[in-house]
């Protein structure tokens, strides 16, 4: 070989390519990180593992390390190159009836809850836990959360990593701001209280913060790219923009500010009519703004407008059209989106997490778009 001749830079891993696009940087094609979650993995595979996705369900409940399996197994078959892995929650002991899943107490056999099974596989419980009344409380029941990330979940994390080691990983180090308020006052009371509390509203805000960043740093022992924050309770949908501004865009910052300059990217999440706070999204000091929800009204030609100076953007394919439409029309939206975010700084996603009655098909023409560059075309 000549010494003039130049040799040809190996292409960039699937993990290069999203870590440049969410630093805004030049890449060779659009990276895609459709936001994958073990429940549309349950039902793409359930007739292969000869079960119903319900029974699926199950086993991941009594199981949690299984939801690994299903999350990596769909991220490889369709090739995309961000995923997210969560810390496992604890086993939960669970029955079938029917097409319910009820939650039973390990030791005595009641029932203590059930599964919502059709939103996410989360617990109901059938006596909720009183609500917090004062800042010593709150900070107990934050202190818990931090405990319950032991040694051992994050273990299991970092081997579940360490499987798809050219690939993005993001992970959530815990719920902040209005979702987790709500979840310590009750959802009613805790709306009342941001009008009527609002110094109470304001430190646990700033405790909650504290608590995500000590859980956060525990996570980045596993090798992880990302930190996913994010709150649906916080978009303009539920919030004025004022109550955002006063309550949650300083626990935001908070959190964004002591990541700030480590590497690990920070990018965050607010679903539904997010439009009123797009900047404040963006002077959170976040890396990446998603999911750019259309069913909210947001459009991604106007974010990349608006906010696309400041922070990457990742999402704007409609929940719906990958769900219940073709492989052809979740293609042309791929690329409307694509032409509209790209070609730098863009990273090709759903407009919230992927709906569980998804096809296959579908998600294979959403990365597709990404991985062949066909908004080229």
């Amino acid at each position: 070989m000549s010494p003039c001749q130049e040799v040809a830079a190996p292409p960039a891993t699937s993990r290069a390519l999203m870590r440049a696009a969410m630093r805004r940087q030049p890449t060779e094609r659009i990276p895609t990180m459709p936001q994958l979650c073990h429940d549309v993995a349950l039902r793409i595979y359930a007739a292969d593992d000869g079960c119903d996705w319900i029974d699926g369900l199950q086993r991941c409940l009594e199981d949690p390390r299984l939801i690994h399996d299903y999350v990596i197994r769909l991220a490889e078959e369709v090739g995309c190159d961000g995923l997210r892995l969560f810390v496992p929650d604890e086993p939960i002991k669970v029955t079938r009836v029917g097409d319910q899943l009820i939650v039973v107490d390990s030791q005595s056999g009641k029932r203590t809850g059930r599964i919502d099974a059709l939103g996410g596989g989360g617990v109901v419980p059938d006596q909720p836990p009183p609500r917090v009344e004062d800042l010593e409380e709150a900070g107990r029941r934050l202190a818990a959360l931090v405990a319950e990330l032991t040694d051992e979940k994050v273990e299991l994390l970092q081997t579940a990593r360490a499987r798809v080691p050219d690939r993005f990983v993001a992970s959530n180090p815990g719920g902040i701001t209005m979702n987790t308020y709500t979840a310590l006052r009750g959802r009613e009371q805790g709306m009342v209280d941001l009008i009527e509390r609002p110094d109470f509203v304001s430190a646990v805000m700033d405790m909650q913060a504290d608590a995500v960043i000590l859980r956060a740093e525990k996570l980045l022992a596993t090798g992880i790219d990302a930190l996913y924050i994010g709150d649906p309770s916080a978009s303009g949908s539920l919030l004025g923009p004022w109550h955002f501004e006063q309550f949650c865009l300083p626990a935001y910052r908070k959190v964004c500010d002591h990541f700030k300059g480590r590497d690990v990217l920070v990018y965050i999440h607010v679903c539904g009519n997010a439009n009123p706070i797009l900047e404040m999204l963006a002077d959170t000091g976040a890396h990446v703004v998603e999911p750019l929800d259309p069913l909210g009204g947001v459009s991604v030609a106007d974010a990349k407008r608006r906010i696309g100076g400041k922070a990457a953007l990742m999402g704007g394919v409609n929940t719906l059209t990958l769900s219940r439409g073709t492989a052809e029309a979740v293609r042309a939206e791929a690329i409307r989106k694509c032409r509209e975010g790209g070609p730098h700084a863009y990273v090709l996603a759903a407009g919230d997490m992927v709906p569980p009655d998804t096809p296959l098909e579908n998600l294979r023409a959403l990365v597709e778009v990404a991985t062949r560059s066909e908004w080229r075309e």
